[in-house]
């Protein structure tokens, strides 16, 4: 009997890279052991995420966003911006993309894509106890950490020494302090340069230092214009590249490249 193949297209932003499937071709019995399999570096493709493609009552495309650890994500800001690229192909309009976290909307001008990634949201049920605030600080570890939504949860600390800083030794028993973070937390650590930002995400899911991150961006750049009262259009530069934020009124919007890799099948999946 022939193994069923499943294609699939690999796509990146930023070097945050992500598995394209589109489940309404190709569907999966089960997408979170598939993003276990596939995501896994050196053994199978390798991605940061598994974005899996359904129909949609309400958008043009729903998006499940599934962790290599077998979980599932509510939003990812470069995620939603390489489906948009992924749908852009031959038409040049935006789309809506439904996802856990809202309907998020992508357009693309000069080969660069942005998504609306809407208003920043109460942390709510990330934290424990759950506040129903957009913003707390709080002090771990002796240091101070702003802790955000912007669709997926952020813990975001400043340093004055980004390129030195140990990121998994600090980060990690912060995003795994579940009895404060029950889901576990991206952690973002910022350097300020003037106007601009330099970032590098501890992503939960993932379990690792991601090359750039979306709702670390905005996060990150969320808390440096409170903080600071910076002026709108914060460059982050991220390991993988540079991401623009700007804020309109309380909407944020995340531009930046989303670039096709390659296309492939693949078998024993289901």
């Amino acid at each position: 009997m022939k193994e069923k193949m499943i294609t699939f297209e690999k796509y990146h932003g930023t070097g945050n890279d992500f598995i394209i499937i589109d489940g309404r071709k190709f569907p999966l019995k089960d997408p979170f052991s598939a993003a276990k399999e596939l995501c896994k570096r050196h053994f199978s493709i390798g991605a940061d995420d598994l974005l899996y493609l359904e129909e949609s009552s309400i958008a043009d495309i729903k998006i499940r966003i599934y962790e290599p650890d077998g979980t599932e994500a509510d939003m990812c800001g470069n995620g939603v911006r390489c489906v948009g690229a992924y749908l852009l192909k031959e038409r040049d309009e935006e789309v809506t993309i439904e996802t856990l976290s809202g309907i998020k909307k992508v357009s693309k001008k000069d080969n660069l894509f942005t998504v609306d990634m809407g208003e920043m949201q109460p942390v709510g049920k990330f934290i424990a106890p759950e506040q129903n605030k957009i913003m707390v600080n709080m002090k771990i570890d002796e240091k101070t950490f702003y802790i955000v939504s912007a669709g997926e949860p952020h813990a975001v600390a400043f340093t004055h020494d980004l390129k030195q800083l140990d990121i998994e030794r600090e980060a990690l028993p912060i995003a795994r302090k579940s009895e404060v973070f029950p889901k576990g937390i991206n952690v973002d650590f910022i350097e300020r340069q003037g106007n601009d930002i330099k970032v590098r995400t501890f992503e939960r899911g993932v379990w690792n230092e991601t090359l750039a991150c979306g709702t670390g961006a905005v996060a990150s750049s969320f808390v440096a214009k409170y903080l600071f009262s910076i002026s709108n259009g914060i460059k982050v530069q991220m390991k993988g590249g540079e991401l623009l934020v700007t804020f309109e009124n309380k909407k944020i919007f995340l531009t930046g490249e989303a670039e096709f890799a390659y296309r492939g099948e693949i078998g024993g999946i289901e």
